[in-house]
């Protein structure tokens, strides 16, 4: 049956989208799967969604927990995963049939640690889903080790969320999401890499990734955006990203993030738009001077942009922006 791939998915309030998401993951062609689905304390529907699944199909294991978060939902999920892979999808998303069959292709031909989707296909919730591949030979590969491909997703090349990625099960050794963190993903999917070595990066479509207005991270300001500037510590500061060469890249990174939620803070809250522009300032000179040829070329602007000051940063970032919502 060729090695098995643990998915870890976190459910809370998706009766909506639910099914949709488990029956993409049941019809994959690569079968052999552990599909764990972590009830994250829903209040809808969701759970008795779960337990009707498990009754279907012997690979599902149900997790009823007390609402945690996405970080603590993930981590519960991964503590008793028994693959040789594990795996991440979210509950409002869905699959193409030769999701994991073409991940675990590209891994096995080349022993990879992890296996990287460029990024997943996006579209708005209620609007046209998005046709993905319907052929298992979609897709074009890139083997890389693993301080290319993290170079790569620090610069934003490709995608920085868990999901969209295979990792062998070694490589989340003493790895967890930040419990009760926005932004989790930018403080925990690159450390994987320092226990890898062979990687590659596919190019297909065959994620659907679901974007909802209503997700806290497109909702509007509120303080527990300020977990950003936690991470953003972290990641100029992680001894391992500094020692791999890699600061500018995670300077990028972070910067981005950072310019986001600063952009979103209210215009008449001077003080804690201060607070964030201090932060980003830290690093605006090496985002302004990096000359990597993979950065993302509206961090350099936004660096650029800065030279005029924070309020004109401010104006000008929110009018090209669309007011704090565009996707640094």
């Amino acid at each position: 049956m060729g090695l098995m791939i643990s998915i870890v998915v976190p459910v809370y309030n998706v009766e909506k989208y639910l099914s949709q998401c488990l029956d993409s993951i049941l019809t994959q062609t690569y079968k052999n799967l552990e599909i764990i689905l972590v009830d994250d304390g829903s209040t809808d529907k969701s759970g008795s969604i779960c337990d009707s699944y498990k009754k279907k199909d012997p690979r599902i294991v149900v997790i009823h927990k007390e609402n945690g978060g996405l970080s603590d939902a993930r981590n519960a999920g991964v503590a008793i995963c028994k693959g040789d892979f594990i795996s991440f999808v979210d509950s409002d998303d869905y699959l193409s049939p030769y999701f994991y069959e073409i991940l675990m292709g590209v891994a096995q031909k080349r022993n990879c640690d992890i296996v990287a989707l460029k990024s997943g296909t996006d579209f708005w919730d209620g609007e046209d889903k998005p046709v993905l591949a319907k052929d298992k030979d979609e897709f074009a590969v890139r083997y890389l080790n693993s301080h290319e491909i993290l170079e790569r997703m620090l610069y934003q090349e490709i995608a920085t969320g868990a999901p969209f990625k295979i990792y062998k099960k070694a490589t989340f050794d003493n790895v967890y999401f930040p419990v009760g963190y926005l932004y989790e993903d930018v403080a925990t999917t690159y450390k994987p890499f320092f226990n890898a070595q062979e990687c590659a990066i596919v190019e297909a479509d065959i994620y659907a990734y679901r974007k909802r207005r209503d997700s806290i991270i497109r909702q509007s300001f509120s303080p527990k955006k300020m977990i950003c500037l936690d991470i953003f510590d972290q990641l100029v500061n992680d001894k391992q990203l500094n020692e791999a060469g890699l600061q500018r890249a995670a300077k990028s990174r972070v910067y981005a993030m950072t310019y986001s939620v600063f952009l979103q803070v209210p215009e008449s809250d001077k003080r804690t738009q201060k607070i964030i522009w201090d932060k980003l300032q830290t690093v605006q000179k090496d985002v302004m001077f990096d000359k990597s040829r993979i950065m993302r070329r509206k961090n350099r602007y936004a660096a650029y942009v800065s030279l005029f000051g924070m309020n004109i940063s401010y104006k000008i970032g929110r009018k090209f922006g669309q007011k704090g919502s565009m996707k640094w």
